[in-house]
């Protein structure tokens, strides 16, 4: 029947439930920057210190990450709505990112946002693709701030299959 509510399977709603952060990951540089809306970012290492960040296949930002070999992340936290709204769907390429939002660059002239909870510079030290249909980079956390104590938004899906 059409009409009735599709059954989430049980190991897509376990899924949902590993919590994730809110994150803006930009790259790129002039007007060729752009950003978007991410959750899956994990730290993974010390020596060197090092995060992940998982981009869906065929985003722009994936080309401009793979391109210029650099990333920022964005943490957001719950004063950030405004950001996560404005950057939710992505941008296409030559669509100007960051209109109406504060800005700075890091050392490599990546845009970060200014407004965020915390932010990394990553230069990118290695990639894995072709077994999801996101591609994982990892990249060496060279630089960043944080504004305050404030904790990071959390997200939890009601289900793992699907943003």
């Amino acid at each position: 029947m059409s009409g009735e509510p599709k059954r989430i399977p049980d190991f897509a709603r376990a899924l949902g439930s590993v919590p994730s952060g809110l994150f803006i990951a930009t790259a790129g540089t002039g007007d060729a920057a752009t950003g978007a809306l991410v959750s899956f970012v994990q730290q993974v290492g010390f020596e060197p210190p090092c995060v992940t960040v998982a981009i869906k296949q065929g985003r722009p930002l994936e080309a401009l990450v793979r391109d210029g070999g650099r990333f920022c992340i964005s943490v957001l936290d719950d004063s950030s709505m405004m950001l996560l709204k404005h950057f939710a769907a992505g941008f296409e390429p030559g669509q100007p990112a960051f209109e109406g939002v504060e800005t700075a660059l890091d050392d490599a002239g990546v845009p970060y946002l200014g407004d965020a909870l915390s932010w990394m510079s990553c230069k990118v030290v290695g990639e894995a693709a072709g077994w999801t249909d996101h591609v994982l980079f990892c990249g060496a956390v060279e630089a960043g701030a944080r504004r305050d104590d404030a904790p990071p938004m959390v997200h939890v899906r009601r289900n793992g299959l699907s943003y």
